[in-house]
């Protein structure tokens, strides 16, 4: 059986925005339904223990406007990591300081230049066509639409939404040498996940990661 592990905010990582035991719960869930075997943690000591066995590794935390006192702390539980990265939502905005990270993802959350609108109704659009968004396109949900994310180089963008009359990158994927890493930028709250396309790209880029 595949096995995943989720690193929840909650724990050592919280930010007063997002219900991170809530919206891991659901992704445990999707991950279960798919064959996925799931453990939730929301500390980094327990991510180092039980993240050299993990196939995929689920990112679904927030550190606030700072750098996390942990942040070499968990820097270093994820060199451990073998399998694929799937990133969720605000998790883009972790480990500020780390080039390596972001490196990884292929992009983050730049403070003071990515922004999102309101929370309200988006609409996102798929701009290749690729197994991972067949079906889906375009995908409609209540969320919060990030804009202006840094998007680094041989990352595969997969969909975009629409802000201030320009495309924005918000799903993407990366693969480095059969490392498999994704970025969905959904997920801020249980509403979010709500939209079965929603839970159907998630089932999807965890299932593409995971392959190694």
């Amino acid at each position: 059986m595949t096995r995943a592990v989720v690193f929840s905010g909650g724990g050592d990582y919280v930010d007063p925005w997002h219900p991170f035991a809530e919206t891991s719960a659901i992704v445990a869930d999707v991950l279960r339904a798919d064959g996925f075997d799931v453990d939730i943690v929301d500390r980094v000591d327990a991510l180092a223990r039980v993240l050299p066995d993990a196939d995929l590794l689920v990112v679904n935390a927030g550190g606030g406007p700072e750098p996390h006192p942990l942040d070499p702390l968990l820097a270093s539980a994820l060199d451990g990591l073998r399998g694929g990265l799937l990133v969720l939502h605000v998790a883009a905005t972790l480990l500020p300081e780390d080039d390596g990270w972001e490196a990884r993802l292929g992009g983050r959350w730049v403070r003071g230049t990515t922004m999102h609108p309101e929370r309200g109704p988006m609409e996102l659009r798929a701009v290749v066509a690729d197994p991972l968004t067949e079906g889906i396109d375009p995908l409609r949900t209540s969320d919060e639409a990030y804009s202006w994310l840094r998007v680094g180089d041989g990352v595969r963008v997969l969909y975009v939404q629409e802000h201030g009359g320009e495309p924005h990158p918000v799903v993407w994927t990366i693969d480095r040498d059969g490392v498999r890493a994704a970025y969905d930028a959904l997920g801020h709250d249980a509403e979010a996940y709500d939209a079965p396309a929603v839970r159907e790209l998630l089932r999807r880029l965890a299932r593409w990661a995971a392959v190694r």
